[in-house]
């Protein structure tokens, strides 16, 4: 070992000889200090992370709300659609539909409870799917139109048909007993509240307005619906008539006619127990044969040749039958121009084995006139006869009816113009409705309380109105021309979807690529087939 080595070890192990009891206290009391410190570091920091996650949880909810009303969702006509309006537009198209189909949803394969993006409207649409196209639809034509309106210069004062909504909202959602905001959310979308559907809601009332407006404008002259009836007699018309129906009588067990049969081992022998064998046709009808058939309808058919004979006064009468109603088996002999008064015939239908004998009576068009009306639903406060006690007893005139329908109908949409109805039809009511405002003796000021089904109408004539068929053209034409403009000023309407929300635009353009790629292989194949056809004839020339 050298000197410098000796003078190193010895100095280690001075040192180590002075530190005292007292020095190592301090020092371990140094080392724990700075364990402590250390675990408060890393508490902190966790205490920081918690604090992080539970501030981004509480903030996530007005952060979506945000961007619900703020953010892009769609781009329709040019105009930024943010979520709150798109899924107003969507629960909208929605409810009506579910309103419009509600008996049939089941048939659809719609279970309404259940999430819709879990069930298929079609091969390759989901039930969500189907309402975010129609909902998007309706924002085309809802953006084209307020566009046109507003060029226009059309104003329309939403107050009154406004505070009606309100109303509506306010009376809905007591009677579901929750409150306003989570009856509006329940209609509207989650993130919905009056305040941020107040714009739309009154779009959709000046849009309305101004959709009513083209109608009034675009309805057609006298001289139009006249020349729609002559081009479309046969659907207007009316026809009465006289049947006889003959019905063959097919057999209900084997005749001489019947198919053969061959028995079986069960038809002979019985079961394994001993008993008789069960017949298994006891419990089916028979079916005849095809040779058991044409001898019945043979026999029918001498039968219903008779009934020809004597059907114009022993047969049963139709009345005012339109060809829509009337068996398409006899509709186009009954409505053929060349029929005349006192014609006969008799028609087979081989699918419900029998005959008819028919006779013509006469062909003409209805001029039963519509009526305009005043009607009163009465809420559950005052009673149908109560309401007309009250009216009697005041100025009993048309206006004061308006005024009582105001105060007490049930229906909100026909408060403003007091509960008025105008053209009302036969076809558009029920019996007990119909019945008493066509009764021929019914006078303008006239009054009722009818209830139906547990519901009462009570109801105000004010007098007749133009005929069904001519209101039947006129909506018929006013229809075609609107839906003719809708598709006009819609025609050039651009939607985009920058966040790729919207899973029908996918499949479009999927379906749309392969249809392309189809058409293109279709293509291809049919230039190598024409290409192959001339070289084989340049060969054989």
């Amino acid at each position: 070992m050298s000197k410098n080595e000796k003078v190193t070890e010895n100095k280690e192990q001075t040192e180590q000889k002075v530190m005292t009891k007292y020095d190592r206290k301090v020092q371990k009391r140094k080392e724990e200090k700075e364990k402590e410190k250390k675990e408060e570091r890393i508490s902190t920091a966790i205490g920081i992370v918690v604090l992080v996650a539970l501030v981004c949880l509480v903030a996530s909810f007005p952060i979506r709300t945000y961007l619900a009303t703020h953010e892009t969702y769609v781009v329709v006509n040019g105009e930024a659609v943010n979520k709150v309006e798109f899924d107003y537009q969507y629960n909208l198209t929605k409810n009506n539909y579910i309103t419009q189909y509600g008996s049939y949803l089941t048939y659809f394969g719609l279970d309404t409870s259940k999430d819709l993006s879990t069930q298929m409207y079609s091969d390759t649409l989901t039930w969500q799917d189907y309402f975010e196209q129609n909902a998007v639809e309706s924002l085309k034509q809802n953006k084209a139109l307020m566009a046109e309106a507003k060029a226009a210069g059309f104003t329309y004062d939403t107050t009154d048909e406004y505070n009606t909504f309100k109303e509506t909202i306010k009376t809905s959602a007591a009677s579901a007993g929750i409150s306003e905001k989570e009856y509006v959310r329940s209609i509207y979308g989650s993130y919905a509240t009056m305040g941020r559907i107040e714009e739309y809601v009154k779009n959709d009332m000046v849009m309305n307005a101004y959709y009513q407006k083209l109608q009034e404008d675009n309805a057609p002259s006298d001289d139009e619906i006249q020349s729609y009836y002559e081009e479309n007699k046969a659907t207007y018309d009316s026809v009465d008539y006289r049947l006889t129906t003959i019905e063959a009588d097919l057999p209900t067990e084997p005749i001489e006619l019947a198919d053969p049969v061959e028995e079986t081992a069960a038809d002979t022998t019985g079961t394994t127990d001993g008993t008789a064998a069960t017949d298994s046709t006891q419990d089916t009808a028979y079916q005849p044969s095809d040779a058991e058939i044409a001898k019945a309808m043979e026999d029918a058919k001498v039968l219903a040749d008779d009934a020809e004979q004597t059907v114009a006064k022993d047969g049963e009468a139709h009345e005012n039958e339109k060809k829509s109603s009337v068996n398409y088996l006899i509709s186009d002999w009954l409505f053929d121009d060349a029929r005349k008064a006192g014609d006969t015939t008799v028609i087979t239908n081989d699918n419900s084995h029998c005959y008819y004998a028919v006779a013509f009576e006469k062909r003409y068009l209805d001029e039963t006139p519509s009526a305009d009306v005043r009607v009163i639903i009465p809420t559950e406060d005052k009673t149908g006869e109560e309401i007309l006690e009250e009216w009697k007893n005041g100025a009993a005139t048309e206006d004061s009816f308006a005024e009582l329908c105001k105060k007490y109908t049930q229906d909100t949409s026909a408060v403003e113009n007091g509960g008025l109805f105008e053209q009302v039809t036969k076809t558009g009511m029920t019996e007990e409705l119909s019945n008493w405002i066509f009764d021929t003796s019914r006078q303008a000021g006239d009054t009722v309380a009818i209830t139906v089904s547990d519901t009462t109408y009570v109801l105000y004539y004010i007098g007749q109105d133009q005929p069904e068929w001519k209101i039947n053209i006129k909506n018929t034409l006013v229809s075609d021309t609107m839906s003719q403009h809708m598709q006009d000023i819609t025609a050039d309407v651009t939607v985009e979807d920058p966040k790729g929300k919207l899973n029908y635009l996918k499949v479009q353009a999927e379906e749309s690529a392969a249809d392309e790629t189809a058409a293109a292989e279709t293509q291809e194949i049919t230039e190598e087939q024409t290409a192959a056809t001339e070289e084989t004839t340049t060969q054989a020339q």
